[in-house]
């Protein structure tokens, strides 16, 4: 019974607090979020080299296909 009883009061307080989500926006940017954006900027800029060279090495591919059913 004493277990049931902390329980309730657990929950009670936890479906009492503050939502902090809305604080969460309204807050002032990271230190480091400027690198993460430098970083998340340069890992797109390699995803966008790499399927260019992708595309390239399926154009190779395909050629070297066609020329070898010739």
């Amino acid at each position: 019974m004493k277990i049931l009883t902390m329980l309730v009061i657990a929950l009670t307080l936890v479906a009492c607090g503050s939502d902090d989500s809305a604080e969460v926006e309204e807050a002032a940017p990271t230190v480091g979020k400027e690198i993460a954006d430098d970083y998340n900027r340069a890992m797109d800029q390699a995803r966008a080299v790499e399927e260019q060279a992708m595309e390239q090495k399926r154009k190779i591919d395909e050629a070297l296909k066609q020329a070898e059913g010739n």
